[in-house]
């Protein structure tokens, strides 16, 4: 008796060995988990439980997108796809089949006592012991594409920090624009008295005094016109905050400041196509479609079945294996290789089209942002200065009756005309900025 239980301890245990315990773990998987699960440890509460730091009174850009990286549902959304796809190289890694457990007992007569009772252990019939090396690649294939996620992952952080960035100097140059309109209409105003008394005096006409109201109101309708689109810009950032739509951000000041753009087209370009989180991804991609031939090609080995029975007098001991041989599928497996190596030239193909449209794109916005620097140097520097002096020759000149009110409107149309270009160029050259940083991971800015 004790030896058909030593025999069927051996066979149990030979089984869960050859099943239960070949999980394959490819090197490179524990770092890639640890990196997840460091990035990761805000989201590990339900977001009414995390311990998030309260926005400032008056929250910079900085302030807004560190906010965003811990509140965004989209960037977590993509953190727990990173960790989903981590988890698969385990699934992938791990020996499909089960330990499966049977029991048989021949009566002799009707009798159990005369019969024989045989305690079996195998892998389940249904599915094969996996012929080694195809874990391997299917845990390694996993792994890359775990690699893949975490990079898009990263991509989804610059692309939210851009669209931080983006609504916030939307909604800093919609406030400059009502400030700029404010000034503009107390020189309409001061125009209109002007206008009056100038009427009062009989060197003037009513014509005139219509026309200075009509530019006050015009002014106050556009500045009332620019003031209803403030809760919508408000709420736009707010979105990406994941808090409510109508909490309140307070409006800016200023203009937000950037930094001189200091690497060459050169240096921007290279960093670009080293550190693109997508350009990373979709190589680790290639990567996993190369383990993919290699898996496809290694279907062509057998897999097997293995048994093993006893019965529980001890008398006859019974270990089982089978092969199962692809014979019938070669044809089938020729053109799952072919598939897998068509997939590996269409990533190839997409990697190197993605890297042209980056480059591109990056292009754009360099050359866009050193002609926007050109623009508000010209026209912040020579231009303004020029036509500020202008409009006040115009308006002395028209307080003595040496011009038309219709130049002096002319001229202070130009004045506001060039503040609001120059407003335009420098929300354009920080959106472009922004973008350049999400590309190339250049130009961290510092809070």
């Amino acid at each position: 008796m004790n030896k058909s239980i030593t025999a069927i301890h051996a066979a149990v245990f030979f089984i869960l060995a050859t099943i239960a315990g070949c999980t394959v773990h490819p090197r490179g998987e524990s770092v890639e988990r640890q990196a997840a699960l460091d990035v990761g440890k805000i989201y590990e509460k339900p977001l009414e439980k995390r311990d998030i730091p309260s926005l400032p009174a008056h929250p910079t850009p900085n302030d807004l997108v560190r906010y965003a990286f811990l509140t965004n549902a989209e960037l977590e959304q993509q953190y727990w796809q990173w960790r989903a796809a981590i988890e698969q190289i385990t699934i992938d890694g791990t020996q499909p089949t089960s330990l499966a457990l049977s029991f048989s007992t021949t009566l002799n007569e009707g009798e159990f006592s005369a019969g024989r009772t045989i305690a079996t252990a195998g892998n389940d019939p249904m599915t094969d012991i996996s012929f080694p090396g195809k874990l391997s690649a299917a845990a390694q294939r996993s792994l890359e594409n775990a690699r893949a996620a975490g990079w898009r992952f990263r991509k989804t952080q610059f692309e939210l920090r851009r669209k931080v960035l983006d609504a916030y100097y939307d909604y800093a140059a919609n406030a400059e624009m009502i400030r700029l309109a404010e000034e503009n209409i107390q020189l309409l105003q001061t125009t209109a008295t002007v206008t009056d008394a100038r009427n009062r005096s009989g060197s003037g006409g009513q014509q005139d005094i219509l026309k200075a109201r009509n530019e006050v109101d015009l002014a106050q309708n556009d500045i009332e016109n620019m003031k209803s689109q403030l809760p919508i810009q408000r709420a736009a950032i707010n979105a990406l905050l994941n808090r409510p739509v109508t909490a309140e951000i307070p409006i800016p000041n200023s203009l937000p400041s950037s930094p001189a753009l200091t690497l060459s087209n050169k240096e921007i370009l290279d960093l670009a196509a080293k550190s693109n989180p997508e350009l990373i991804a979709l190589a680790d991609e290639i990567c996993a479609r190369h383990e993919d031939i290699h898996l496809a090609k290694l279907q062509y080995y057998p897999d097997f079945d293995v048994a093993a029975s006893t019965d529980l007098k001890g008398i006859t001991q019974t270990f089982f294996g089978e092969f199962t041989l692809p014979i019938f599928r070669y044809e089938a497996l020729a053109a799952a290789v072919a598939q897998a190596r068509a997939d590996l030239h269409a990533a190839e193909a997409m990697r190197r089209q993605a890297s042209h449209d980056l480059a591109a794109r990056l292009v754009d916005d360099i050359a866009t942002m050193r002609d926007a620097d050109r623009q508000i140097d010209l026209l912040g520097n020579i231009i303004l200065p020029r036509t500020r002096d202008a409009v006040s020759l115009q308006r002395t000149t028209y307080q003595t009756g040496s011009a038309s009110l219709l130049d002096l409107l002319d001229s202070q149309r130009a004045l506001i005309g060039i503040e609001r270009l120059l407003v335009d160029l420098n929300i354009t050259r920080n959106k472009r900025l922004a973008e350049i940083e999400s590309i190339s991971r250049a130009l961290p800015r510092q809070s």
